[in-house]
């Protein structure tokens, strides 16, 4: 279930990855490197969060960098 906390979790993560690539710009590829990394990390965080069985949850990545960092962009609720 959605929360104003959890949209506000994602738009300050979102903020500090933006302004931590415009402080330096030559990290520009590095999200987009170390997505799937981190998303298999998030996996457990997110089972443990949500309470949910972690093969619940995608395997790999289902968004693409320019979604995860996109303001606008919010997943779509996992069908159960």
């Amino acid at each position: 279930m959605r929360s104003g906390f959890w949209r506000n979790t994602i738009d300050e993560q979102r903020h500090k990855i933006v302004d931590l690539l415009q402080e330096s710009p030559s990290l520009k590829s590095y999200p987009e490197e170390v997505l799937a990394q981190c998303y298999h990390r998030g996996l457990k965080a997110a089972s443990n969060e949500t309470e949910l069985p972690i093969n619940t949850f995608p395997v790999e990545c289902p968004y693409s960098i320019a979604q995860v960092l996109d303001n606008e962009f919010l997943p779509d609720i996992i069908d159960l």
